[in-house]
Order: C-alpha cells, then structure tokens, then sequence
C-alpha cells in the first residue's frame, strides 16, 4: 500500500480540537485508499519550558503523531526565535522516526505551505522525495487580514519556494489557485475541493413552522456578523417571520448589539461552539444557510450545508461561485446589505422551488470522504510513477 507523510502546519490538538480539523478530514478520506503518516508539531504553551510530549494515535490506515513542545523562559522575540528553532529541529526528528517505525514513504503532502513545507523542501532536495502543497488559506486574497502580502520578506519568499518546488499545486479551488499563480507566485494547479463528512451530514426533510436560517462561524471581521445583524432587522421590519441560529462564538459585544436592536432571543439565538456532530444536527434542523464574508477561500459548511441539502445564501468572494449557482442558493456582493435582504426575503418566498434532495445528492457526490480520497491518490500514484 502507497505511505504518504502528511506535514501538516494545522490540525487539531488537545488544546484546540477545531483548528484545522479540516485538514485532518482531508487526511481521513485519504487514508481509505493509502497509508497516510500525519506529521504535527504543536506549541502548547501550558507545558513547563523545554518540556516535549509526543502522542501517537492509529486507526485503520491512518497514524498520527502529534509533537507538542513548551513556550520558553526568553524574552518575546528571542522567544519567537526559539520556537521557530525548536519546530524545525521536533519536525525533523520525528520525521525520521516515522521513517523507522512506518517505513519511508512514497510522497510527502503538505497541507499548508508555511511552515510544514520547509522540510519537504528539504526532504526533496536530499533524498529526491516527491511532494504535493494543498493551501486552503484566505491569507493569498489581499483582502484578507493578515494577508502573506503584509509578512516579511523571507517569509514570502520561502512561501514562494515552497509552492515552486512542489511537484503539484493543489488548491481546494480554482479561484484559489488563480489568486496565488496570479498575484503571488506563478505554479501548476489543479483544484481539489474540501470534504463533508456524509455520514454526518445529509438531507432530512424538516417539519418546521418557521424559516430558520443558520450562520455557523467564529464572527469575526472576516465573517462580517454586524451587517447580518442588520439585514435581519431589516427583514424583521418587513413583517418577515424567520429566525437565525448563530453558532460558533461567545462575542459579548455582537450579542449586546442584537439586544439593542430588538432581536436577540425573538429572531436571532446565539450558540457558543458545539461539537461537529452537533452542527451537522443543526443544519439537519435549518431551512438555509446564511453568510456574508468580506472574504473567504471555500468555508467547509457550504459543502455541509449542500450535503444536507440546504441552500445557500452568500457573499460572491473567494471560489464560493464555483459551488454555489441558482439551483442551491444565492449570492450577493460582499458588503451590500440590501442584496442580503432581498436575498433572505426572495429565499423564504420561493424556498419550495429548491430541489433540496437533489441539492444534497449533488454535493454527497462531489465532496464525500470517498470522492475526494480518490481525487488525492489518483495524483499521488500519477506522481510517483512519474507520470
């Protein structure tokens, strides 16, 4: 069986099970069809100065050693320096480890170019090893903040390096990939899209009395939750029966806004962060899903709504246009408060004209564990036989 090292620059950890737990379900569907190593080196800063822990967890075809490694005693920037030596010096460590326990493997996947991809720079120029880049971060639009337009000059250009070097550029979308050949560095691509777990999430018909709307995210600028906040009190002032879920955050100052203008508890409910499981549960319990980013690449819950077979109503930025067409949803200009609302009003009017069971079929087909896993190991065996 082909053994591919992942180098992972996110993924969950014991302090943080949600930061790049997409990564770790790319990994999942790729381990149904080949030997998958993740490799992640992980500051925790609660561990005693120079004390390094090393877990390794197996199930079925996919191991995964977490390496986490204490903050030191140094001032701040001596510090940073310090940390940035000891990951590299803890990644490449444990990199030989996995060559002698697991073997050496057939190709190297970095998920993330910087900093992960350093040592496939490395590995590839020493002992000739393959290696592909998948990148899902906003950081390439120069929208974004922070951007990698506004990083140092060495960061950039080993960013560069590592995307140059690798033998495949793989985006999770084709607006991605033209961003970063564009307005970055000029590579090969070939998009290949996040995963939805589909077992997870999957069309339920919904007896409900009432519209609900459900914006899943952390609410930060780049989410622009304020100006949902006020299409809602807008579509509220039209005599509009609906409601939003808002889950994913405990921002006090968003929640204290909504009271202010009438409509926490009555139109929109807060949720702090709940378990996967229970997000798939509450698409499962929506009518659509409702965002309305400044900025973004591909967010993972529309592939989840669309597996549920909700539509969507977005902002059109980022590769979400690649996914999201009248037939599941809408799309509004970023920042145009009146589009969201005309676009919520026109969702609730004419919800029966969406074919939510075909929505859902559509998408199972496209992002499951199964669609992608194969989509990843037919390039890696392309790659490895030189192909």
């Amino acid at each position: 069986m082909m053994h591919v090292v992942w180098l992972v620059s996110w993924y969950p950890g014991r302090r943080d099970a949600f930061t790049g737990d997409f990564i770790e379900r790319h990994a999942q569907a790729v381990s149904h069809y080949a030997k998958v190593t993740v490799l992640a080196v992980l500051k925790d800063e609660l561990l005693p100065a120079g004390k390094v822990e090393i877990e390794k967890t197996t199930g079925g075809n996919l191991t995964v050693y977490r390496c986490y490694y204490g903050k030191s005693k140094w001032p701040p920037l001596i510090e940073s320096i310090f940390s940035v030596k000891q990951y590299f010096f803890l990644q490449r460590k444990l990199f030989q480890r996995i060559q002698n326990e697991e073997g050496r493997p057939s190709l190297i996947h970095v998920q993330v170019a910087m900093k992960a991809g350093l040592l496939a720079l490395l590995l590839k120029k020493k002992i000739e090893l393959p290696y592909v880049v998948t990148e899902h971060w906003t950081g390439y639009y120069r929208q974004s903040k922070p951007s990698v337009y506004d990083s140092g000059f060495v960061y950039r250009w080993l960013n560069k390096k590592i995307l140059k070097q690798a033998d495949l550029f793989l985006p999770v979308t084709k607006d991605l990939g033209e961003t970063v050949s564009k307005n970055f560095v000029s590579v090969n691509y070939l998009p290949v899209p996040n995963v939805a777990d589909t077992n997870l999430f999957y069309y339920q018909p919904l007896p409900s009395d009432v519209f609900r709307f459900i914006h899943p995210s952390v609410m930060t600028y780049q989410k622009n939750p304020e100006d949902i906040l006020q299409a809602c009190l807008q579509l509220k002032n039209k005599g509009y029966r609906f409601e939003l879920q808002m889950i994913g955050s405990n921002n006090a100052m968003l929640v204290e806004n909504a009271r202010r203008l009438g409509l926490l508890d009555q139109v929109v409910f807060f949720r702090p962060v709940i378990a996967y499981s229970a997000v798939a549960d509450a698409m499962r319990q929506s009518s659509a899903l409702l965002l309305f980013s400044r900025f973004e690449n591909l967010p993972c819950v529309i592939l989840e709504a669309l597996c549920c077979g909700l539509p969507v109503i977005s902002s059109r930025v980022g590769g979400i246009a690649e996914v999201v067409n009248e037939t599941n949803g809408i799309l509004v200009e970023s920042e145009n408060v009146e589009q969201l609302v005309n676009a919520m009003q026109k969702m609730i009017d004419q919800y029966s004209t969406y074919n939510q069971p075909a929505i859902a079929q559509k998408a199972a087909a496209l992002y499951s564990y199964n669609t992608v896993g194969s989509q990843y190991f037919s390039i890696y065996k392309k790659i490895v036989q030189g192909v």
